[in-house]
Protein backbone atom coordinates (compact mmCIF):
# COMPACT_ATOMS: atom_id res chain seq x y z
CA UNK A 1 0.00 0.00 0.00
CA UNK A 2 1.25 3.54 -0.59
CA UNK A 3 1.71 5.67 1.85
CA UNK A 4 0.10 8.80 2.56
CA UNK A 5 3.55 10.56 1.21
CA UNK A 6 4.17 8.59 -1.59
CA UNK A 7 0.05 9.34 -3.11
CA UNK A 8 0.46 13.34 -2.15
CA UNK A 9 3.63 12.93 -4.18
CA UNK A 10 1.62 12.08 -7.07
CA UNK A 11 -0.96 14.14 -6.83
CA UNK A 12 0.78 16.90 -6.19
CA UNK A 13 3.19 16.38 -9.58
CA UNK A 14 0.06 15.89 -11.76
CA UNK A 15 -1.49 19.51 -10.38
CA UNK A 16 1.79 21.28 -10.92
CA UNK A 17 1.37 22.03 -14.63
CA UNK A 18 -2.10 23.88 -13.45
CA UNK A 19 -1.33 26.07 -9.98
CA UNK A 20 0.56 25.87 -7.44
CA UNK A 21 -2.04 23.91 -4.90
CA UNK A 22 -3.89 20.81 -5.60
CA UNK A 23 -7.44 20.27 -5.52
CA UNK A 24 -8.32 17.07 -4.04
CA UNK A 25 -12.03 15.15 -3.34
CA UNK A 26 -13.27 14.00 -0.18
CA UNK A 27 -12.98 10.27 -1.40
CA UNK A 28 -8.72 11.00 -2.24
CA UNK A 29 -8.65 12.88 1.44
CA UNK A 30 -10.09 9.60 2.66
CA UNK A 31 -7.69 7.64 0.96
CA UNK A 32 -4.81 9.37 2.01
CA UNK A 33 -5.69 9.46 5.78
CA UNK A 34 -6.16 5.75 5.57
CA UNK A 35 -2.68 5.14 3.85
CA UNK A 36 -1.04 7.28 7.78
CA UNK A 37 1.90 9.01 7.37
CA UNK A 38 2.48 12.93 8.19
CA UNK A 39 0.10 14.99 6.71
CA UNK A 40 -1.74 17.95 8.14
CA UNK A 41 -5.41 18.60 8.16
CA UNK A 42 -5.95 22.49 8.33
CA UNK A 43 -9.46 23.34 8.37
CA UNK A 44 -9.87 26.99 8.53
CA UNK A 45 -13.17 27.34 9.12
CA UNK A 46 -14.53 29.68 12.16
CA UNK A 47 -14.36 27.82 15.27
CA UNK A 48 -17.71 27.73 15.74
CA UNK A 49 -18.42 25.23 12.56
CA UNK A 50 -15.67 23.58 13.81
CA UNK A 51 -17.43 22.73 16.98
CA UNK A 52 -21.08 22.80 15.44
CA UNK A 53 -22.54 19.14 16.49
CA UNK A 54 -25.79 20.29 14.26
CA UNK A 55 -24.43 20.76 10.69
CA UNK A 56 -25.17 18.51 8.23
CA UNK A 57 -21.42 17.37 8.74
CA UNK A 58 -21.24 17.46 12.72
CA UNK A 59 -18.02 18.22 13.86
CA UNK A 60 -14.61 17.63 11.84
CA UNK A 61 -11.89 15.70 10.31
CA UNK A 62 -10.09 13.49 13.09
CA UNK A 63 -6.68 14.81 14.55
CA UNK A 64 -7.75 18.48 12.24
CA UNK A 65 -6.37 21.59 13.57
CA UNK A 66 -8.72 24.94 13.22
CA UNK A 67 -6.76 27.87 11.90
CA UNK A 68 -10.20 30.20 10.99
CA UNK A 69 -9.71 31.92 7.65
CA UNK A 70 -11.84 34.68 7.82
CA UNK A 71 -11.37 35.69 11.61
CA UNK A 72 -8.05 36.50 10.20
CA UNK A 73 -6.04 33.85 13.04
CA UNK A 74 -4.46 31.98 9.45
CA UNK A 75 -2.74 34.78 8.69
CA UNK A 76 -1.57 35.76 11.66
CA UNK A 77 -0.35 32.31 12.70
CA UNK A 78 0.94 30.11 9.54
CA UNK A 79 4.53 30.41 11.22
CA UNK A 80 3.61 27.74 13.52
CA UNK A 81 2.86 25.49 10.66
CA UNK A 82 6.09 23.44 8.84
CA UNK A 83 5.99 24.79 5.21
CA UNK A 84 7.59 21.69 4.15
CA UNK A 85 4.71 19.64 5.89
CA UNK A 86 2.06 17.96 3.39
CA UNK A 87 -1.34 20.26 4.28
CA UNK A 88 -4.76 19.49 3.07
CA UNK A 89 -7.16 22.58 3.74
CA UNK A 90 -10.67 22.31 4.51
CA UNK A 91 -13.56 24.30 5.10
CA UNK A 92 -17.23 24.44 4.76
CA UNK A 93 -18.26 24.11 1.12
CA UNK A 94 -14.51 24.88 -0.57
CA UNK A 95 -14.53 28.29 -0.75
CA UNK A 96 -12.52 29.73 1.71
CA UNK A 97 -10.35 26.49 1.25
CA UNK A 98 -9.56 27.77 -1.47
CA UNK A 99 -8.62 31.23 -0.93
CA UNK A 100 -6.68 29.89 2.13
CA UNK A 101 -4.71 27.43 -0.25
CA UNK A 102 -3.81 30.37 -2.29
CA UNK A 103 -2.45 32.45 0.26
CA UNK A 104 0.13 29.33 1.82
CA UNK A 105 1.09 28.93 -1.55
CA UNK A 106 2.16 32.78 -1.47
CA UNK A 107 3.91 32.21 1.81
CA UNK A 108 6.36 29.30 0.26
CA UNK A 109 4.15 26.37 1.10
CA UNK A 110 5.61 23.29 -0.82
CA UNK A 111 2.83 21.22 -0.49
CA UNK A 112 -0.14 22.21 -0.73
CA UNK A 113 -3.72 20.61 -1.15
CA UNK A 114 -7.20 22.10 -1.27
CA UNK A 115 -10.49 19.63 -0.52
CA UNK A 116 -12.98 20.09 -2.77
CA UNK A 117 -16.67 20.74 -1.68
CA UNK A 118 -15.44 21.11 2.12
CA UNK A 119 -17.10 19.13 4.72
CA UNK A 120 -20.65 19.91 3.01
CA UNK A 121 -19.24 16.83 0.98
CA UNK A 122 -17.96 15.01 3.34
CA UNK A 123 -19.20 11.46 4.39
CA UNK A 124 -16.82 9.99 6.77
CA UNK A 125 -15.85 9.75 9.89
CA UNK A 126 -15.58 13.29 12.20
CA UNK A 127 -15.42 14.60 15.78
CA UNK A 128 -16.73 17.03 18.08
CA UNK A 129 -15.22 19.59 20.17
CA UNK A 130 -15.86 17.98 23.98
CA UNK A 131 -13.51 20.66 25.67
CA UNK A 132 -15.78 23.61 23.89
CA UNK A 133 -18.82 21.62 26.04
CA UNK A 134 -20.18 20.08 22.72
CA UNK A 135 -21.90 16.69 22.73
CA UNK A 136 -23.36 14.47 20.36
CA UNK A 137 -26.69 15.13 21.40
CA UNK A 138 -28.12 16.65 18.07
CA UNK A 139 -30.71 18.49 20.86
CA UNK A 140 -27.56 20.05 22.61
CA UNK A 141 -28.11 23.31 20.99
CA UNK A 142 -26.02 26.51 21.95
CA UNK A 143 -26.34 30.07 20.97
CA UNK A 144 -24.16 30.36 17.37
CA UNK A 145 -24.00 32.26 14.39
CA UNK A 146 -22.48 31.04 11.26
CA UNK A 147 -20.05 32.47 8.58
CA UNK A 148 -22.63 33.30 6.10
CA UNK A 149 -22.50 31.56 2.66
CA UNK A 150 -21.73 32.57 -0.25
CA UNK A 151 -18.91 35.07 0.32
CA UNK A 152 -18.84 36.92 -1.78
CA UNK A 153 -22.21 36.99 -2.83
CA UNK A 154 -23.74 38.90 -5.64
CA UNK A 155 -27.91 37.87 -5.83
CA UNK A 156 -28.19 36.13 -1.57
CA UNK A 157 -26.18 34.60 1.16
CA UNK A 158 -27.84 32.11 3.78
CA UNK A 159 -26.90 33.39 7.40
CA UNK A 160 -27.69 30.32 9.04
CA UNK A 161 -27.96 30.38 13.20
CA UNK A 162 -28.68 28.34 16.78
CA UNK A 163 -31.13 29.03 19.51
CA UNK A 164 -30.71 27.11 22.67
CA UNK A 165 -33.26 26.38 25.31
CA UNK A 166 -33.52 27.89 28.36
CA UNK A 167 -33.82 31.48 28.05
CA UNK A 168 -35.00 34.26 29.39
CA UNK A 169 -36.64 35.31 25.96
CA UNK A 170 -37.52 33.76 22.86
CA UNK A 171 -36.74 37.15 20.76
CA UNK A 172 -34.28 37.22 18.42
CA UNK A 173 -32.73 39.99 16.37
CA UNK A 174 -30.67 39.74 13.27
CA UNK A 175 -28.89 43.19 12.16
CA UNK A 176 -26.74 44.03 9.49
CA UNK A 177 -24.82 47.03 9.45
CA UNK A 178 -22.62 48.66 6.60
CA UNK A 179 -18.69 49.68 6.97
CA UNK A 180 -19.52 52.72 8.82
CA UNK A 181 -21.62 50.74 11.48
CA UNK A 182 -24.60 52.00 9.94
CA UNK A 183 -28.05 49.69 10.03
CA UNK A 184 -29.31 48.70 6.78
CA UNK A 185 -31.59 46.06 7.14
CA UNK A 186 -33.02 43.83 10.63
CA UNK A 187 -34.37 40.45 8.32
CA UNK A 188 -34.97 38.80 12.00
CA UNK A 189 -36.75 39.81 14.59
CA UNK A 190 -39.11 37.99 16.55
CA UNK A 191 -39.79 35.01 18.58
CA UNK A 192 -37.81 32.19 17.31
CA UNK A 193 -37.87 28.83 19.04
CA UNK A 194 -35.11 26.79 20.16
CA UNK A 195 -32.78 24.80 17.60
CA UNK A 196 -31.26 25.92 14.07
CA UNK A 197 -32.68 28.60 12.02
CA UNK A 198 -31.56 30.40 8.90
CA UNK A 199 -32.22 33.46 6.75
CA UNK A 200 -31.65 34.34 3.68
CA UNK A 201 -30.32 37.47 2.83
CA UNK A 202 -30.69 39.25 -1.02
CA UNK A 203 -28.65 41.98 -0.18
CA UNK A 204 -31.39 44.73 0.15
CA UNK A 205 -32.22 47.37 2.98
CA UNK A 206 -35.11 47.63 5.17
CA UNK A 207 -37.00 48.99 2.76
CA UNK A 208 -36.29 46.78 -0.19
CA UNK A 209 -33.43 48.81 -2.15
CA UNK A 210 -30.75 47.12 -3.46
CA UNK A 211 -27.60 47.80 -1.28
CA UNK A 212 -23.78 48.74 -2.90
CA UNK A 213 -21.12 46.57 -3.17
CA UNK A 214 -19.11 46.00 -0.24
CA UNK A 215 -18.62 44.40 3.60
CA UNK A 216 -21.40 44.06 5.99
CA UNK A 217 -21.98 43.17 9.30
CA UNK A 218 -24.38 40.84 10.97
CA UNK A 219 -25.15 41.08 14.81
CA UNK A 220 -27.15 38.09 16.03
CA UNK A 221 -28.77 39.29 19.97
CA UNK A 222 -30.89 37.27 21.80
CA UNK A 223 -30.95 36.73 25.69
CA UNK A 224 -28.51 39.37 26.09
CA UNK A 225 -25.76 38.04 24.33
CA UNK A 226 -24.86 38.67 20.88
CA UNK A 227 -22.29 36.91 18.03
CA UNK A 228 -21.33 39.19 14.90
CA UNK A 229 -19.43 38.57 11.69
CA UNK A 230 -19.12 39.69 8.23
CA UNK A 231 -20.15 39.24 4.41
CA UNK A 232 -18.88 40.78 1.13
CA UNK A 233 -21.49 41.85 -1.26
CA UNK A 234 -20.63 42.33 -4.71
CA UNK A 235 -23.05 43.63 -7.95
Amino acid sequence: MRTAAAVLSILLLAGAAAQAHTDLTTAQVKAILDAGGSVVVLDVREESEYCDSLASTPGHILDSINMPWTSGVLQANFGDLDPDDSTIVVCRSGNRSNTAANFLDEQGFTSVFDMLGGMTAWQYETELCASAGVSGDRHDVHFTLDVAGPSPFSASTLIGYSIPSGGASTQATLSIYDSLGRLVARPVDEDRGPGPHHVDWNGSDQFGRPLPSGIYFYRLTWNGQSRTNSVVLIR
